[in-house]
């Protein structure tokens, strides 16, 4: 199993952040580090002071209805980044920052993301 391990400058707000973002709690907390499991991979978060490196990381979903849900989940950290350009539809995948800048791909990772944008929500019949 992929392990995708992230800095971050407080463990608080990427605590709240991934466990909305994963839809679960953390397998283990502690001072300096946090781990959850999910289905295609492990994230280790470990807190770090200072500069540190951001990344972009994949998280695949095939499903759209799934992707709606999380970005449902996620809405209330959409103000993370400025919103420069027009909204797209959420769809087959959205681009999300993390409290530190870390970027994740969620959805199909092929599906080019617009970091940058602003999403609303596919409307279902």
């Amino acid at each position: 199993m992929k392990l995708i391990r992230i800095q971050s400058s407080n463990l608080n707000n990427s605590l709240v952040f991934y466990r909305a973002l994963l839809d679960r709690m953390p397998q283990e907390i502690t001072p300096s580090c946090i781990q959850f499991k999910a289905e295609n991979f492990n994230l280790e978060i470990i807190e770090s002071k200072g500069k540190h490196e951001r990344q972009t990381n994949e998280f695949e979903i095939q499903d759209s209805f799934e992707v709606v849900k999380i970005y449902q989940r996620m809405s209330r950290f959409n103000a993370i980044e400025k919103m420069k350009e027009d909204c797209e539809v959420v769809d087959r995948a959205i681009g999300l920052t993390d409290p530190d800048g870390n970027r994740w791909v969620i959805g199909d990772p092929d599906v080019h993301v617009h970091f940058e944008k602003c999403y609303i929500e596919l409307i279902t019949n």
